[in-house]
């Protein structure tokens, strides 16, 4: 069956951008970005991303770079990826991270949050967060966290207070905070607490015992007892050196040992003389 006319149009029009786009790039980058991704590829790709985009991307970027972006990245992503994102934030982010961290960020986390993030904190920003955490673990994270939930989180405590907070923290940790606290608590514990307070008790008490501390307490008493304890005149030289044990210790530790009860030898019952 013939294609309809329609479609030869659509396919003319396609035709007619390829060799455009081509035209703008001059021979030589044209050739080889001909050569390496082939015309079928170039074709599929400039059906689906307006002609302007594309010249303007690739005039910002090398022949390679751009052959890369498209090898490495399914076509699929990437076209989302340029709608999603400015042209600017997308060349910085294409420069500024290694091009596997790139596919696995644009894999991993959805086009438009990438977007999001770049429109709200900054390029700049966003890719010190990327890696100020790892690729990895901000990759974990975001997951845990929906990007709006996050953004709001940024700008209730500062970029530099969740990058020094998240640090420190492991994924594991950070996901059991999530799970039973939310995100809510988080910027009062550290207007309070300040950054550095609040991993001394992290680190201190663990995870697992600072949030049973908060579930038994409440939030509120917590603050209110540590705003106690801090005006009271407290020195470490007057802790007494048993309590640093712990109770099973020391309870075994203080407790008599039974003495063995000796063994009783039955006496010998006399006979009477006749």
């Amino acid at each position: 069956m013939y294609p309809k006319l329609g479609q030869m149009k659509e396919v003319l029009v396609t035709i007619q951008s390829v060799y455009q786009y081509l035209e703008k790039l001059g021979p030589k980058k044209s050739f080889q970005i001909l050569k390496n991704l082939g015309y079928e590829k170039l074709l599929s790709l400039t059906g689906k991303v307006p002609k302007e985009r594309l010249i303007v991307l690739t005039h910002k970027l090398s022949e390679d770079t751009v052959v890369e972006l498209v090898k490495q990245i399914p076509e699929k992503i990437l076209v989302e990826m340029i709608k999603e994102n400015e042209d600017d934030d997308l060349v910085y982010f294409i420069h500024s991270l290694p091009m596997t961290d790139l596919a696995l960020v644009s894999r991993s986390i959805p086009p438009h949050d990438v977007g999001l993030l770049a429109k709200t904190l900054g390029k700049e920003t966003s890719v010190e967060i990327l890696k100020t955490l790892g690729i990895e673990k901000s990759i974990a994270l975001l997951k845990e966290i929906p990007m709006k939930d996050f953004l709001w989180l940024v700008g209730e405590m500062n970029v530099g207070s969740v990058i020094q907070l998240v640090s420190e923290l492991s994924v594991a940790d950070c996901k059991k905070w999530i799970k039973q606290r939310g995100l809510e608590e988080l910027p009062v514990l550290i207007k309070f607490f300040g950054v550095t307070g609040a991993l001394s008790i992290f680190r201190k008490l663990g995870m697992n015992q600072a949030l049973e501390m908060m579930r038994l307490l409440g939030t509120r008493e917590m603050l209110e007892l540590s705003l106690l304890l801090s005006k009271m005149p407290l020195e470490e030289k007057n802790i007494p050196s048993l309590n640093l044990l712990k109770p099973n210790s020391l309870a075994s530790k203080t407790k008599p040992k039974a003495v063995p009860k000796k063994k009783q030898i039955p006496k010998k019952k006399k006979t009477s003389k006749r």
